[in-house]
C-alpha cells in the first residue's frame, strides 16, 4: 500500500529483456535509506519488488512481467529516464494522499500542459480510457504516475484537468509531462467499492 506521496525521481540505469519481461535498475538517494531485498516499491505508480540491492543500496533492481508492461508506461522506460518512487507505507506513515495500491488500471494521455500565475501552478489535461469514467469525478482522488492528485474539473469527454504546484512538480516527473506523454493511472480505491457495493444492492 501507498499514498501516492511521491518521496523523488530515480534514475534508470540499466534495461535488459527476458522472456516474459525487463529487468529494469534504478538508482536514488533515500534520506532515510532503509531499502532491502523483497520490499515493496511504487515505480511511477505501479508496484514492483526490489529483486537486487546494490551495496549502497541507492542502486536497486526490479522486475516487469509482460502484463505490467501492457498495462502501463514502464515498458517504454530506457537507460536515463526518471521515475516517481515511493517506499509502501508502515503503520507508522502519516497518509498525506490517499489509499494508492500501486495496481495500475491503464494508462493516459496529456493532452495540455501549461503554466500559469508566473509559474506558481501548471495544469494539465488528461486523457483516460473511456471505461473509467464512471470512477473520475471533480474533486475526486486520482492516483497519476504514482503521484496523489485531485481532479480539478472534467473540461472534456473522457479528459480531467490536474493543477499542480512547483513542489509537485521538481520533485515528480510531472516536470516532463507534454503534449502526448503516456502516464499511468490508477482509479480510487473508495470508487471501486462503492460501485460493488451499489451493483449488489441492485
Amino acid at each position: 500500500m501507498f499514498t501516492g506521496l511521491v518521496e523523488g525521481k530515480g534514475i534508470i540505469t540499466e534495461v535488459s529483456e527476458t522472456n516474459g519481461g525487463k529487468k529494469f535498475t534504478a538508482r536514488f538517494h533515500w534520506l532515510e535509506n532503509d531499502l532491502k531485498l523483497g520490499d515493496s516499491i511504487s515505480i511511477s505508480g505501479a508496484c514492483q519488488t526490489v529483486t537486487d540491492l546494490k551495496d549502497n543500496k541507492e542502486e536497486f533492481s526490479f522486475y516487469s512481467s509482460y502484463k505490467t508492461l501492457e498495462l502501463t508506461n514502464l515498458g517504454e522506460l530506457k537507460i536515463g529516464d526518471e521515475i516517481n518512487l515511493e517506499r509502501s507505507v508502515t503503520p507508522s506513515t502519516r497518509l498525506g494522499g490517499h489509499y494508492v495500491q500501486g495496481h495500475v488500471d491503464g494508462t493516459g494521455t496529456v493532452s495540455f500542459s501549461e503554466a500559469r500565475d508566473n509559474g506558481l501552478v501548471w495544469v494539465y489535461y488528461i486523457e483516460y480510457p473511456e471505461w473509467m469514467d464512471k470512477y473520475i469525478v471533480t474533486r475526486g482522488s486520482i492516483t497519476v504516475d504514482g503521484i496523489s492528485l485531485t481532479v480539478v474539473s472534467l473540461p472534456n469527454k473522457n479528459q480531467f484537468e490536474l493543477v499542480l504546484i512547483p513542489e509537485t512538480i521538481q520533485k515528480t516527473v510531472a516536470s516532463k509531462w507534454i503534449a502526448g506523454s503516456k502516464v499511468n493511472l490508477e482509479i480510487d480505491l473508495i470508487a471501486r467499492y462503492l460501485e460493488k457495493m451499489q451493483t449488489k444492492s441492485e
